[in-house]
């Protein structure tokens, strides 16, 4: 439902380098800093504890970058979307850089909830002859995850949370794949593990702390399919 006193304003950002190893929370505290340096006043939620309304939209795991993630705010005063970009710009470290604001419809929801999947950009050090084609096809694609509960690490097939999965480049260099994968509230595949997956079914090692990922987009469900979160706003 749409509150005619409120306004939302989308953003979005890149997180590039060291900021890639910056938590949820710190980012957040980034991100009201701005707001306040740039002479904002955002809309507080009520009860006994008010806090900013503001949402990183499903936040990435530490170690991840991202040429294009998404942050809204809420206010009660209307604000010029160019002078919002600008002032709160002033307030960032390097690494990060928010890249366009627009006002969108204000609802009870927030784009949280209506995110489905995520793009990223993988690469791997070295040539690791990965059988990317015959891996998708499987009757079942089983990763290794962390269990909430128990801390363990269990089982579980994603087969229908692979979208696509390509390899783009491989050479001595590294090999660079592209991967589209379900991420929404409820239901998110880590890239890292479905490509620990992948690595093990080739035969191919796989070192963690080498992998450098990269979301390029988030998505969600549009009428004729999943759209980038900048364009479901202007259906």
């Amino acid at each position: 439902m749409q509150d005619s006193n409120m306004h939302r304003y989308l953003f979005g950002f890149y997180k590039r380098g060291n900021m890639r190893f910056i938590s949820h929370l710190d980012l957040q505290r980034v991100f009201k800093r701005c707001i306040k340096r740039a002479g904002v006043v955002p809309a507080y939620s009520k009860g006994f504890n008010p806090h900013e309304k503001i949402n990183i939209v499903h936040p990435l795991p530490l170690g991840f970058e991202t040429e294009r993630d998404y942050f809204e705010m809420d206010t009660e005063t209307p604000y010029e979307t160019d002078a919002l970009l600008e002032g709160m710009n002033k307030a960032l470290p390097e690494g990060l850089c928010f890249t366009f604001c627009e006002e969108i419809p204000h609802s009870s929801k927030n784009s949280s909830s209506i995110v489905s999947r995520s793009e990223y950009e993988a690469f791997l050090p070295s040539s690791q002859n990965l059988n990317t084609d015959a891996f998708i096809i499987q009757d079942e694609v089983i990763i290794l995850k962390k269990d909430k509960k128990t801390k363990k690490q269990v089982e579980k097939n994603v087969k229908d949370w692979v979208y696509r999965l390509e390899l783009l480049e491989e050479s001595e260099v590294g090999t660079r794949l592209f991967l589209q994968l379900r991420s929404a509230s409820n239901e998110t595949l880590n890239p890292a593990n479905l490509i620990a997956s992948l690595c093990a079914f080739s035969g191919a090692a796989f070192d963690r702390e080498a992998l450098r990922v990269v979301r390029t987009d988030i998505l969600a469900e549009g009428e004729s399919g999943p759209v980038p979160l900048s364009a479901y706003y202007k259906r």
